[in-house]
């Protein structure tokens, strides 16, 4: 069991190998997430719902940061994110809420990554609890969590009843 005072990690796969790094580092007893998604996808003869990252290209690692080596010779892994001084842990708040979001009975659509907007609390529904930013998109309102690291976003719909203002919003 990894305490919760152990950072995430973001961890760059190749094209299309999440999944493949997700099991190995798992078959490691390395704690990592994927989130998935379903998509329903279209073939020629069929169609189907398949399970697709929410954020292509990404698995998150919860390790100390002495350990990180353990990830970096998975098959799949390109890099942990980071800079030249060492890889960034991403904020736990973060990894509570996109797995909040993937767990619960929503919709959870990749969203274009938001920085600036109203930020609200939920007070009811299926997200109850979860803070992030109150946008409209598509003729819906949605709340808006960021990874800000990875510079992407995820979006689910909400009732604009179910929300409430945690600060004024900002101006552009």
């Amino acid at each position: 069991m990894v305490s919760e005072s152990v950072p995430w990690y973001a961890v760059y796969t190749r094209s299309r190998h999440e999944k493949a790094v997700h099991a190995s580092l798992a078959g490691r007893g390395v704690e990592s997430f994927l989130p998935l998604r379903d998509v329903l996808s279209q073939w020629k003869d069929r169609r189907k719902w398949v399970a697709k990252p929410l954020f292509p290209g990404y698995v998150f690692v919860r390790l100390p940061r002495q350990d990180l080596w353990l990830v970096h010779d998975v098959p799949g892994v390109v890099l942990v994110v980071g800079a030249d001084d060492g890889p960034f842990p991403v904020p736990e708040e973060q990894i509570v809420a996109v797995r909040a979001f993937v767990e619960r009975p929503v919709q959870v659509d990749p969203w274009p990554y938001i920085r600036k907007g109203q930020r609200v609390l939920v007070k009811a529904g299926p997200l109850i609890g979860l803070e992030g930013f109150f946008v409209y998109g598509k003729g819906k309102a949605r709340l808006v969590i960021s990874i800000d690291m990875l510079g992407r976003s995820v979006a689910a719909e909400v009732d604009a009843d179910c929300v409430e203002p945690l600060e004024s919003p900002v101006v552009a």
